[in-house]
């Protein structure tokens, strides 16, 4: 019986009479049931039976839940009882009579800052408390946070099911069931995603992913495919805060972004700490702050090493391989931020001088875009108009790197003035695409190549977009640059991943070895090459390892073998 059905009926010997159904989930069912033998009401769960496919499987829930039971905090629920009934794993908590923060969230959309830090500061006293206890929740998500009211209080907090994600882990159980995962993916840590170890930082993360929905109303990641969604998590920096939800206090932009880095290392290291960031929010106003005015775009996590340009003036190539994933056998990183990105120090501001005659100002700016490696407004601008722009464009670059919502108005102010200025083209691609709206980023270097057909920048920012998307076309781009730039170790790399990508390992192999001819300190393209050729089964995959983490590429350091 499942369901409705159980509901009138006892389990465990007697000890539980089933009232009523209150849900149901991934993992089971909870009921309301009357402890017989104390008379009271509890909620009851019963654990779905394909979920514990073994005697090893049920021992481990046996050892989570006593790990449970011993968190004694107001902040999470009680356990009172656990074991194995009618061939079901159960377990029984204080029944709870309140919302779920899902619901509210359904219900309210986005949050104020005051009610996020209230809860959010509960739910890392849970936190704390059980990782003190050496438990990690490993499911943390709205849907386990409850809300209630108690002693006059509102939004008092109490978080569920700790230590039930570890116990139906079917990976520790050994256990081979295709597709299975564990956790709920839209909140699933970049590490979980991977397949990786898991500590207490990884709840820091999922709670960094309920931050960023409490203060927007949505989650950072979403795709149609599961599969699709792990990488996200694991390859992608999410939409910018500040862009997604204007408004939003820096400091919480800040602590969201710290927690969402892909390295546990770089996260804050306890929930203490998360709750002593949170709380100073409150004793800190945005004093200053204009109207509509944006807090600064999302940095790249310090753990994904920005290259240094290559090239000269600011138009390096700002190139960052995330942590690289398996999926399927195939390999994946995401390359973050695109040519013709702006230098991410603010440029100094402009000293007053008196405005110099049209052509001057034109002679001046075309100078200063063929120094970042920018075409000039064409000349079928008029001189005033091109002029204008070029300007605007050179104000789009400064402003790039930190704030995309600016850059892409400046680009746009540009495009007023001359639409075919292949630059503001180029930028506005940029911004959109940090912005995750990828369709339109690559028209919008599809337009620049239109103009501008020998402009590398486009060229190369287009097979960035493919690469995103795992476009087979990706090869064929990269390929392009190439053949216009045979010595770009950048190109070579990014062909690689588009190789991997289609599980041409022995290519991937042969792109990364010339590009390490002509750059040969580029630890993450050796860890690229060290998971190529372990998945090509060729070539010696612990040398390349060896080399990444002597570079200091931190993913690198477990695989290398001395």
């Amino acid at each position: 019986m499942a369901g409705d059905g159980l509901v009138g009926h006892t389990i465990a010997g007697g000890r539980y009479e089933i009232v009523r159904l209150l849900g149901e989930g991934a993992m089971g069912a909870v009921y309301q049931a009357r402890q017989v033998a104390m008379d009271r009401m509890v909620a009851l769960k019963l654990i779905q039976s394909e979920l514990v496919r073994s005697p090893a499987a049920a021992a481990r829930f046996q050892r989570e839940m006593r790990l449970t039971a011993r968190i004694e905090h107001p902040n999470t629920i009680r356990v009172y009882d656990f074991g194995e009934a009618e061939g079901r794993l159960f377990l029984t908590m204080e029944l709870l009579r309140g919302r779920t923060l899902a619901a509210v969230l359904a219900q309210s959309g986005r949050l104020e800052l005051p009610r996020i830090v209230r809860i959010a500061t509960q739910v890392c006293r849970a936190l704390q408390a059980a990782h003190s206890e050496g438990v990690v929740h490993r499911d943390l998500k709205p849907d386990n946070v409850m809300l209630l009211e108690q002693y006059d209080e509102h939004d008092v907090v109490k978080v569920l099911d700790f230590g039930i994600a570890k116990s139906l882990d079917q990976q520790e159980a050994g256990m081979t069931t295709a597709g299975a995962v564990v956790g709920t993916p839209a909140y699933m840590s970049a590490e979980q995603a991977m397949g990786a170890a898991v500590d207490q930082r990884s709840d820091l993360y999922s709670l960094g992913i309920m931050l960023y929905e409490l203060a927007s109303g949505r989650v950072p990641f979403t795709a149609p495919a599961l599969t699709a969604l792990l990488v996200a998590h694991a390859t992608e920096v999410p939409p910018p805060l500040a862009q997604v939800a204007p408004g939003v206090h820096p400091g919480l932009v800040a602590l969201i972004e710290e927690l969402l880095r892909k390295d546990p290392a770089a996260r804050p290291q306890t929930a203490k700490a998360v709750e002593h960031r949170l709380e100073a929010l409150l004793g800190a106003p945005m004093a200053g702050r204009l109207p509509g005015s944006h807090a600064p775009a999302m940095p790249i996590p310090p753990t994904l090493p920005i290259a240094p340009p290559v090239r000269s003036g600011s138009r390096g190539i700002w190139l960052a391989l995330s942590g690289i994933v398996l999926v399927g056998g195939g390999v994946v990183a995401a390359v973050l931020v695109p040519r013709g990105q702006a230098p991410s120090q603010p440029s100094p501001p402009p000293q007053s001088t008196p405005a110099p005659d049209m052509a001057a100002r034109l002679t001046a700016a075309r100078a200063k875009l063929a120094g970042f490696g920018d075409p000039a407004p064409p000349d079928a601008c008029p001189p005033g108009a091109a002029a204008d722009a070029a300007e605007l464009v050179i104000e789009a670059r400064r402003v790039s790197a930190t704030d995309a919502a600016r850059a892409l108005e400046a680009a746009d102010q540009a495009l007023q003035k001359c639409p075919s200025a292949a630059a503001a083209h180029n930028i506005r691609g940029n911004a959109l695409q940090a912005t995750g709206k990828l369709d339109a980023a690559g028209d919008a270097y599809a337009r620049a190549l239109q103009f501008a057909p020998d402009y590398e920048a486009p060229r190369f920012n287009l097979g960035v977009i493919q690469l995103r998307r795992r476009d087979p076309a990706a090869i064929a781009t990269f390929s392009e640059v190439l053949r216009r730039k045979p010595e770009d170790p950048d190109a070579y790399k990014s062909r690689a991943q588009a190789y991997a990508n289609a599980r041409r390992y022995d290519e991937a192999a042969a792109d990364l070895e010339q590009a390490l001819r002509r750059k040969a300190d580029d630890g993450r393209a050796w860890l690229l090459l060290a998971v190529v050729r372990e998945q090509a089964r060729k070539g010696d995959a612990n040398a390349a390892y060896c080399e990444a983490a002597a570079l200091g590429i931190g993913d690198a350091a477990a695989h290398c073998k001395k």
